[in-house]
């Protein structure tokens, strides 16, 4: 029985890398929606590793390194193949712009690499799941067919692109530490962000609906980066 319960958190990690292969087959013939649902569900099955592994206290080195493997097929590859079909589809193209698209790989390699060597500092910087969950929604707002022409062509367009790359790989190394959703009790003074953040983002998928996941995230890191500087003055 214990040897069953040591498994379980693997079979998670395992099963989050199963989805994020999926993923990477689905974008192989540009479907956006099924890569964000098998992205999905690599998120969801990420959360249980972690939450199953220190539910039953088997937290060891060979599930922390298995699970930035798998994290980094996930959270690693998928949002870089996804940036490069957006900007190799894109009607004015700057040459070889899309392999500017694989540093999101390379600094999500980095940051798993530092989250290794010190599991503590998880909320500094951006995780590779939101990273990734941002990515994939840009590319079903692309592809929606009730999102407005003008906010597509604002989104596709090489040079908003180029800069999302960069202050992407900069979030993902970065140590701003971002808001925790491990909320003290339920009293609105020691949680006032989380309740502030709660309450735009749900105003804001109520109004934008399909674009508002991209909106939030970006609000979410506009927000931890400003009570961070806050904070330091």
């Amino acid at each position: 029985m214990t040897r069953i319960k040591k498994i379980i958190p693997n079979v998670f990690t395992l099963l989050n890398l199963f989805c994020g292969c999926i993923s990477i087959i689905f974008l192989q013939s540009k479907n956006y929606e099924g890569s964000a649902f098998a992205t999905f569900f690599s998120i969801i099955f990420d959360l249980l590793d972690g939450f199953v592994s220190r539910l039953i206290k088997n937290e060891n080195q060979f599930g922390k390194e298995l699970d930035s493997l798998a994290d980094m097929v996930s959270f690693g590859i998928v949002p870089s193949i996804i940036v490069f079909l957006l900007l190799k589809t894109m009607k004015k193209k700057i040459p070889f712009i899309e392999w500017f698209s694989f540093f999101i790989s390379i600094f999500s390699a980095c940051r798993l690499a530092k989250f290794n060597m010190n599991p503590y500092n998880n909320y500094r910087g951006l995780t590779t799941p939101i990273n990734t969950l941002f990515f994939s929604s840009l590319s079903i707002v692309t592809n929606s067919s009730t999102v407005p022409l003008f906010i597509k062509n604002f989104i596709m367009s090489p040079i908003i692109i180029f800069f999302l790359i960069l202050f992407s790989c900069y979030f993902l190394v970065s140590k701003i530490p971002m808001i925790s959703f491990n909320f003290q009790g339920l009293s609105w003074k020691k949680n006032k962000i989380r309740y502030f953040f709660l309450l735009i983002s749900t105003f804001l998928l109520l109004t934008l609906h399909v674009v508002a996941l991209p909106c939030i995230i970006i609000f979410y890191i506009t927000i931890s980066t400003y009570f961070h500087r806050l904070k330091n003055s």
